[in-house]
């Protein structure tokens, strides 16, 4: 007689599915309510409102193009579904008496855990494909037959991302159920675990900045990113609309922002599922009622629980009595203090008891790694805070600083610009804030800079430093190796400052009205703004023309560390504005395109010595109306 042995148990499904039904019909229900019975119920008000079955079609035929949208909410809803029906489905492993009843049972593991995980899945899948027919038969009927090519393809997209999102969530969900043996700790650790990636990274970054002068890096990174879930998914899940229009009609086409990217994470809940199962096959029934039931696990999740009670509690109570003197005393207390809590609050849950001072040797532990890594970083054992490439190894550099005044278009803002002489100035400038660290502390400047510098290097690695409040002085004007005398030399270089205006750019556009911003205005005693309504392009043109003379000469556009003490930092500025054109057709379509228009503003400050400038404004009769340029404060 053939023997077999089968992975699927039908009756143990079908129990499951009848047992938990109230779970996969509210996710049903839910479902009905955002899809059909949405969309019927935007028809039927049309019709009842306006009596035009063309309005209404068109507005199910819209609803039914925007189907997508759902999908970045349904993510939320697939993450908080996807543990919930884990909860039910392996539910069993927490209690002692379910544990040992169900492994009684004349199955093999591997059948118990694919017929429950299957179940699990069902719970998401089978209603989400009764709402897709539901759905179909009243866009079928109800929709235009021209029309259907463009509806039920979105229909289909829809439901097939929503499903693999939900294979992911919920095969994350089983993964993580499969690492406790308390019901409570699941949802617990699946929150967490979807995203204790950013969070750690997110704190390592609070901790690096406040060890390191100048450090930046971003908070948003392409791996870290990838590494949480829900907002990875709720990125790639966004339905865009990508249009175009040309002299005879316009083109709308929605589409998903990555389904690269669903697809690989439903690749990975696939594979979340076989390491699940691979766990599960050498699961003991005695650990449920354990917060963690692998013994291979527990070291991890003390040392760990460790780490970032120290990392979070700890920065957060440094900052919170503001502890973030340098040297950094206060936090390393703190961040210490909170690793040994988090160590002993660990091994209170392994052990389930309070008694847990016999441990205190991975207590030691814990605190003396986490110390010296603190010591890495006061240290600065790796260079970290004085590294400052070498112009060589630089291919671009974003620079920007809030330098010198007055505020207009010409402070200092390069925008990834691969100009040898602009990174050379930039390095230089960053070299003499690492040298001036300690100046950075003191508080007496004649005035304070800051800047920001994110550089590509050649080999593709990123450098990012974010310089605030440095104290800069008067009597160090003139010496070029202060960090003072090389930004006002940064100032005063003609050439930098003119490509900072981008005076030659502007000019490709067409000028069409011009503002004076930052006026005084006498009789209400505040700096207003005076529009030149009155005046015609030509006039306009002219003053431009004035400007640019004035600039040639040296009499405008000059930039200094320190404000004028009779003008102070408020300069009366001449905002021209610009429009340029550009072809809006779409980049398959041979037909010559609309154009669409672009506005671009460039602002100059006017000082007392712009000679042509003031002398145009004289001859078109401005200011007027109770207006005066420099007003002294």
């Amino acid at each position: 007689m053939a023997f077999g042995t089968s992975c699927f148990n039908g009756t143990l499904y079908r129990k499951s599915l009848a047992r938990f039904w109230p779970l996969w019909g509210l996710w049903g229900l839910i479902w009905m309510f955002l899809i059909p019975l949405r969309m019927l119920n935007n028809y039927f008000e049309i019709l009842r409102w306006s009596g035009s079955m063309g309005e209404a079609r068109q507005s199910i035929y819209q609803d039914a193009q925007r189907l997508g949208e759902l999908l970045t909410p349904g993510v939320w809803l697939a993450c908080a579904f996807g543990v919930l029906a884990a909860m039910a489905v392996f539910g069993y492993l927490y209690s002692t008496r379910s544990a040992c009843m169900m492994h009684a049972l004349p199955l093999r593991r591997e059948s118990l855990f694919i017929t429950q995980y299957l179940a699990g899945l069902s719970f998401l899948l089978l209603p989400l494909a009764a709402v897709g027919v539901i759905t179909l038969a009243a866009e079928l009927i109800l929709i235009p037959s021209g029309q259907w090519a463009l509806t039920v393809p979105s229909l289909g997209v829809v439901l097939l991302i929503q499903a693999g999102v939900c294979i992911f969530f919920f095969s994350f969900a089983s993964f993580c159920a499969m690492f406790t043996g308390h019901i409570l700790a699941l949802p617990a650790f699946y929150l967490i675990f979807n995203g204790l990636v950013y969070v750690v990274y997110y704190l390592v970054t609070m901790l690096l900045r406040q060890f390191f002068y100048g450090y930046n890096a971003s908070y948003y990174n392409f791996w870290v990113t990838c590494c949480t879930p829900v907002y990875a998914l709720s990125e790639a899940c966004r339905w865009e609309l990508t249009s175009f229009s040309d002299r005879t009609m316009t083109v709308e086409d929605w589409h998903l922002a990555s389904p690269t990217m669903v697809a690989v994470y439903a690749g990975v809940g696939v594979l979340f599922a076989l390491a699940a199962l691979s766990v599960y096959r050498r699961r003991h029934v005695e650990s449920a009622g354990d917060v963690v039931s692998v013994k291979v696990v527990r070291p991890i999740f003390k040392y760990g629980v460790a780490l970032c009670s120290g990392l979070c509690l700890g920065v957060f109570t440094a900052s919170f009595f503001n502890w973030r003197n340098d040297p950094p005393t206060g936090l390393i207390v703190c961040v210490l203090l909170w690793t040994a809590v988090g160590y002993f609050a660990a091994e209170m849950l392994l052990k389930k008891s309070f008694r847990v001072w016999k441990a205190w040797k991975g207590g030691v532990a814990a605190v003396a790694v986490m110390g010296l890594l603190c010591a890495v970083c006061v240290f600065d054992l790796f260079g970290v805070e004085k590294r400052v490439p070498s112009v060589d190894s630089v291919e671009k550099v974003y620079f920007y600083g809030d330098i010198g005044y007055p505020y207009d278009d010409g402070r200092l803002h390069f925008d990834n610009t691969s100009d040898p002489r602009l990174i050379e100035m930039v390095t230089q400038l960053h070299q003499k804030a690492v040298e001036e660290k300690g100046r950075a502390q003191q508080v007496g400047g004649d005035d304070y800079i800051y800047f920001n510098i994110d550089y590509t290097l050649k080999n593709g690695s990123t450098i990012s430093r974010n310089y605030t409040s440095i104290p800069v002085y008067k009597d160090e004007l003139q010496d070029p190796d202060t960090l003072t005398g090389w930004a006002q030399g940064m100032l005063e270089d003609r050439e930098l400052i003119e490509q900072m205006y981008n005076f030659d750019y502007y000019e490709q556009g067409q000028l069409t009205q011009t503002y004076l911003v930052d006026v005084w205005q006498e009789k209400e005693e505040y700096f207003g703004t005076l529009f030149l309504e009155d005046q015609s392009l030509a006039d306009l043109r002219k003053l431009w023309e004035a400007v640019r003379l004035d600039f040639e000469e040296g009499n405008i556009g000059v930039h200094t560390l320190f404000t004028d003490p009779g003008q102070g930092d408020m300069n009366p500025k001449l905002e021209f504005t610009w429009v340029f054109e550009t072809d809006s057709r779409s980049p398959t379509s041979d037909r010559e395109g609309s154009k669409s228009i672009l506005y671009e503003d460039c602002t100059i400050a006017v000082t007392p010595q712009a000679k042509h400038t003031l002398a145009c404004l004289e001859e078109m009769g401005l200011p007027n109306g109770g207006y005066r340029l420099f007003h002294d404060n």
